[in-house]
């Protein structure tokens, strides 16, 4: 009888050791897959005029497990093309040397873009994954133009010297225009979030110039 009792109580703590190696080497539970995720962020316009900060939001749901549907909206805080700004050097040449007072015009572009598209993710076996896309949307351009002693001359300017770049309406300030853009980045899903670092670039049609927009930027959010 005592020869079983030690018999049974070592059986007991090799049981009770075994136990948590047993339960280290279970494989962990699969990570759920990406569904679709909503993000926001940040980045810089360039190969513009001058680089300027730009702001997106974006939600996309896979319709595959390597293809994705998106929404996409941006805010561009100065697109202002280089014609444009040469036309307002031009223009306040003219004046100055025509009326015999100093003239100074600066202008911006406030821009806002809805675009709706899809992209390729690239099967890497990984929670990381590169992406091309594309898609098509609206463009939105709000020109100011404001001169330095007169204040905001922009209906003034508009209808006295034109648009210098063809993009904006001569009879009003905000002008929208078909686009069509293209992406490439990479997504992350980590945990719950999700990480996007991307470059757009986006081009307007229906302008007597050509005029675009490149982007690079950072967005982070959840995933679903």
């Amino acid at each position: 009888m005592h020869v079983f009792r030690s018999f049974a109580f070592v059986a007991v703590v090799l049981g009770l050791v075994a136990s948590p190696s047993a339960a280290q080497q279970r494989p962990a539970a699969p990570a759920q897959p990406l569904r679709g995720y909503l993000i926001g962020g940040g980045g810089t316009s360039i190969g513009a005029a001058e680089r300027a900060m730009t702001l997106s939001a974006e939600i996309a749901e896979n319709v595959q497990p390597d293809v994705q549907v998106y929404i996409s909206a941006g805010y561009y805080d100065n697109v202002m093309s280089q014609a444009a700004r040469d036309q307002l050097t031009a223009a306040a040449s003219f004046l100055t040397s025509t009326t015999g007072t100093p003239w100074r015009f600066e202008g911006r572009d406030r821009g806002r873009s809805f675009t709706v598209g899809g992209r390729f993710l690239v099967p890497t076996g990984t929670a990381v994954r590169p992406y091309l896309g594309g898609g098509v949307g609206v463009l939105n351009l709000r020109r100011t133009i404001r001169e330095q002693s007169r204040g905001n001359v922009t209906t003034a300017y508009l209808s006295q010297f034109g648009s210098g770049d063809g993009v904006v309406d001569t009879t009003q300030s905000n002008t929208n225009k078909p686009m069509g853009e293209v992406a490439a980045g990479i997504g992350a899903a980590i945990g719950s979030a999700y990480v996007d670092v991307g470059y757009r670039y986006r081009k307007a049609f229906h302008v007597s110039q050509s005029f675009d927009i490149s982007q690079v930027g950072v967005a982070v959010g959840l995933k679903f």
